[in-house]
C-alpha cells in the first residue's frame, strides 16, 4: 500500500513538472522578451540576453536610454520570471541556437530595467553557470551602495558599471535618479566593489553633447577611474534613438578633442564607435523574437532586412509595418524600426 502511495505521488508530480515544463517553454514572452538574442556586443562578441526585470523598472531615467522614458522609477524589484523558468528558458534557448549551428560567447544580464533590482540575481547566474558560458552583469551602478547587491555581482565572470560623470549636479541632469539616491554613496561603492571583484570590471560612460563633454568633466572623471581596480573604461555616443530628443552625441570638433583627454588621461581607455555594420538574428519565431529586441531599444532596419531576405521573412516583416506594429523612424542619418506604441 505504502508503496502504491509513493507511486502515485511521484507520478503525480512528474506530471505537475512536465506540464509546467510545457507552459513555460510555450509562453512566447519568456522565449523572445526576457531571454532575447543572440545580438552582437562590441565587447563581449556574441551574447544571448537576459531581461530579468519587467520592462523599465530602474532606479534611473537617462535622457539617452535607447528602451524610452522610465515606466517605474522603482526602489523595489519586479521580476519577471522564477529562477527555474528562467532556466528552461535560456536552456531552451540554446538548444535552438545549436540546431542553427549559432555560438555564443557569453551569457549577459541586461535590459529595459536595471538588473541587480532583482535580489535572486545571484541565484540565477548560479543556475545558468550549467551550461558552460560566461555571465556577465551590465548595471548602471545605482545599488552599488548596497552590500548586498555587490555580493550578488561578486557571482559573475564580468562586470560593467555605468559611471557618466563624478559631479552630482551632471549625474541629476544624465540620470534623472530616484530621489532617495546619494550619489556620493553610490560611487563609494563603486570603489569598494572594484577591490573585492575577482572577475573582469569595465566601466561605461555615455557622452551628451552639452552636458558632460568638457574638459573639467572628463578630467575630473579620470581621477576616479584611474583608482578603480578595473580592466578597461569604454566611452560610448548614443547608438539608438534615445528617450529624449535632446540627448544628443557630441559634434566632430568635440569628440576628437575629449578623444585626446580620454587617451591621455585615462588609464585603459576605450571609445567605442558605431559598427559599421549591425546583425539580427531569430532562431524561429520571427515576429515575437524581433519584438522582444525592440522592447529593448529600435533595431536597425538594414540588419533585419539582411536577416529577412535570407529566410523568407520578409513578407511577414512588410505585414508588421503595414499593420502598424512596428513603425520606421530616423536617427543620425539610420533607419531603425521601433514598436508603434499606438498600435493595441
Amino acid at each position: 500500500m505504502k508503496h502504491g502511495i509513493k507511486f502515485w505521488f511521484k507520478e503525480k508530480a512528474e506530471s505537475l513538472c512536465a506540464k509546467l515544463e510545457r507552459d513555460i517553454l510555450s509562453d512566447k514572452f519568456l522565449k523572445c522578451k526576457i531571454v532575447f538574442g543572440p545580438v552582437q556586443s562590441r565587447r563581449l562578441g556574441c551574447i544571448l540576453g537576459i531581461n530579468n526585470l519587467k520592462p523599465k523598472v530602474c532606479y534611473y531615467n537617462c535622457i539617452y536610454c535607447p528602451s524610452g522614458i522610465t515606466n517605474c522609477c522603482s526602489v523595489s524589484a519586479d521580476y519577471c520570471l522564477s529562477p527555474y523558468a528562467l532556466h528552461l528558458s535560456v536552456r531552451n534557448k540554446l538548444e535552438e541556437l545549436k540546431r542553427c549551428g549559432k555560438n555564443i560567447d557569453y551569457i549577459v544580464f541586461a535590459g529595459s530595467g536595471e538588473p541587480t533590482l532583482d535580489s535572486r540575481l545571484s541565484k540565477e547566474i548560479l543556475l545558468l553557470r550549467e551550461f558552460g558560458y560566461k555571465i556577465a552583469v551590465f548595471t548602471n551602478s545605482s545599488l552599488l551602495w548596497n552590500n548586498h547587491i555587490r555580493e550578488n555581482l561578486m557571482f559573475a565572470d564580468y562586470v560593467s558599471v555605468k559611471i557618466d560623470t563624478v559631479n552630482e549636479e551632471t549625474w541629476l541632469k544624465l540620470n534623472r535618479p530616484h530621489q532617495r539616491l546619494n550619489y556620493f554613496l553610490i560611487l563609494e561603492g563603486i570603489k569598494q566593489f572594484s577591490k573585492k571583484f575577482r572577475g573582469t570590471l569595465t566601466t561605461d560612460t555615455t557622452l551628451i553633447k552639452n552636458i558632460n563633454t568638457n574638459p573639467d568633466e572628463m578630467i575630473s572623471l579620470a581621477g576616479f577611474l584611474n583608482k578603480l581596480n578595473h580592466k578597461a573604461s569604454y566611452f560610448t555616443t548614443p547608438m539608438f534613438p534615445p528617450a529624449e530628443q535632446y540627448a544628443l552625441s557630441p559634434d566632430t570638433g568635440t569628440l576628437n578633442q575629449l578623444s585626446k583627454i580620454i587617451k591621455e588621461k585615462i588609464t585603459n581607455s576605450v571609445l567605442l564607435c558605431c559598427p559599421e555594420t549591425e546583425d539580427f538574428f531569430a532562431t524561429g519565431d520571427f515576429e515575437n523574437e524581433l519584438m522582444g529586441l525592440i522592447a529593448l531599444h529600435p533595431v536597425s532596419i538594414d540588419a533585419v532586412n539582411r536577416f529577412v531576405k535570407h529566410n523568407g521573412k520578409l513578407q511577414k516583416l512588410n505585414e508588421m509595418i503595414s499593420n502598424g506594429i512596428v513603425k520606421e523612424i530616423e536617427y543620425r542619418g539610420k533607419r531603425f524600426l521601433k514598436r508603434n506604441l499606438t498600435f493595441n
